[in-house]
Order: C-alpha cells, then sequence, then structure tokens
C-alpha cells in the first residue's frame, strides 16, 4: 500500500474514532445534567428499571391503606415511609389521591448507602380490579395486563413532567419516547384486607393477584449524608402531582 493510501486510511479512522469520542461525550453530559440519577439503561443490584417498578408496587400493595394505617400512599407529609423499608432501595411514595396545585411537601429518613426508588406517575392493572371502560380486554394475562397498564400510562401528559435531585433538572425526562417511562414484568403481589384498592372500588377481600405497571420513575443514587430535596411533577387529566421529598440521609 502507498503512503497515500496509509494517510487515506489514517484519516478516516482518526474521523471514526473523533466521531464516536464526540458521541459518547455528548452522551456523558447529557447524563450527567443530574449526576445523582441512575441512568435507565443501567442496572441496580442486578435488576433494571422496570423489575424494580414491580418490587414497589408489591412493597406498597402489601400495606394495609387507610386512616391510622401503614401505607404512606394514603398520606401526603411522608408519614410511614420507612414502613416494611429493607434492601438496597428505598421506596418514596405518592400520595394516591393526588395532590393540590400548591403541591405537598414529604419528610423521610433515608439509610445511607441506599438507592432511592422515585415514581413519578405510574399506573397499574391487575386482575383483582375491575378494568376502566375504556380498556380493550380486562388483565387476564401477561398480555392483557400489558395492554391495559400502557393504555392507562399513555393518558399521563408527558410535558406535564418535572424532576429535580437538589435542584439540579432530570435531563431527557419528556423525551419522545422518555427513557424514564418503563414498564414492569408480570408480577405478582398480595393485599391485607384494608388495602390500596379500596381507594377506588369497595373491594376488601384480602389475597393474592398479578398484574403489570407502566410509567415514569427515577433511580437515584446513594446520596451523601445530610438533606436532601427531591422534586416531582407530572398530570394525566383530572389528576396532579406536584410533591417535594425533603430527604434525611443518616444511619444503618
Amino acid at each position: 500500500m502507498d503512503r497515500h493510501g496509509i494517510h487515506w486510511r489514517l484519516g478516516l479512522t482518526s474521523l471514526i474514532i473523533g466521531m464516536v469520542l464526540v458521541s459518547i461525550s455528548r452522551t456523558a453530559c447529557a447524563q450527567s445534567q443530574n449526576p445523582e440519577v441512575v441512568p435507565p439503561q443501567q442496572v441496580v443490584e442486578g435488576m433494571t428499571y422496570g423489575q424494580w417498578s414491580a418490587a414497589w408496587w408489591g412493597w406498597m400493595l402489601a400495606l394495609p391503606f387507610g386512616n391510622n394505617l401503614p401505607n404512606p400512599t394514603f398520606y401526603s407529609t411522608g408519614q410511614h415511609c420507612s414502613a416494611n423499608q429493607s434492601g438496597p432501595v428505598w421506596f418514596l411514595a405518592e400520595p394516591a389521591l393526588g395532590t393540590p396545585s400548591d403541591g405537598v411537601v414529604e419528610q423521610c429518613k433515608v439509610p445511607t448507602g441506599r438507592y432511592i426508588m422515585v415514581p413519578l406517575l405510574t399506573a397499574e392493572c391487575s386482575n383483582l380490579e375491575p378494568s376502566p371502560q375504556f380498556i380493550p380486554s380486562p388483565c387476564t394475562d401477561d398480555t392483557s395486563c400489558r395492554v391495559c397498564a400502557k393504555t392507562l400510562a399513555n393518558m399521563i401528559i408527558p410535558s406535564s413532567l418535572k424532576a429535580s435531585v437538589d435542584g439540579v433538572p432530570v435531563s431527557a425526562l419528556t423525551r419522545t419516547p422518555s427513557p424514564f417511562r418503563v414498564q414492569s414484568p408480570l408480577f405478582f403481589f398480595n393485599i391485607p384486607e384494608r388495602n390500596w384498592f379500596t381507594a377506588e372500588t369497595d373491594s376488601t377481600r384480602a389475597g393474592m393477584g398479578y398484574s403489570v405497571s407502566d410509567g415514569y420513575w427515577l433511580m437515584i443514587k446513594p446520596l451523601s449524608p445530610g438533606l436532601h430535596t427531591v422534586h416531582v411533577e407530572g398530570a394525566v387529566p383530572g389528576f396532579l402531582e406536584d410533591v417535594t421529598y425533603q430527604i434525611s440521609v443518616g444511619g444503618p
């Protein structure tokens, strides 16, 4: 090969490497707009965002729901935020009945070294609740549950979604499609007699069911000891969420 051919190949190789480095740099820059957030394509403790969303629902649905009961989604203050919490990921709860237009503040103490799973807006379909009339078919198996959950999550208004950690906005949240929208695998759960479903229906029977969830989530990396603020906003027709989580990190 002559010198001109060598120079051409070297030049092309340098150009390709340069383009790759620029692409990597841009991706890293986009993700580093909030370095506290785990990128949605990464796994945490061997589980994906979608798998952790299923774990969140399983945790929440197992807690008795109602006044003076430990399900934190019944409240809008952060009360009972530590109920049945264990493991490497700490779950924050969203108020089940929405929030006023001026928002709410929830306070929660999180042990040191824990990831934090935050629901922005999320929906689920299970075999234990009646499907809305506009759902093509009820949740009876993996496929129908996925269609149902996706239909509900499609009602979320993407432009309404906002999130920040310690004042730093989360990038790519409203991108189409948003990388922070995930669907869970089909999961099984247990509910007590006084359960979360009673907020929407008169059903109070305890038992086991299965479900699929779909929606927008954040996984936050373990935060340094001290006070931190997480803010999330989102809306569907007739429902608003505007929550500021004041998080105190410390202790085992």
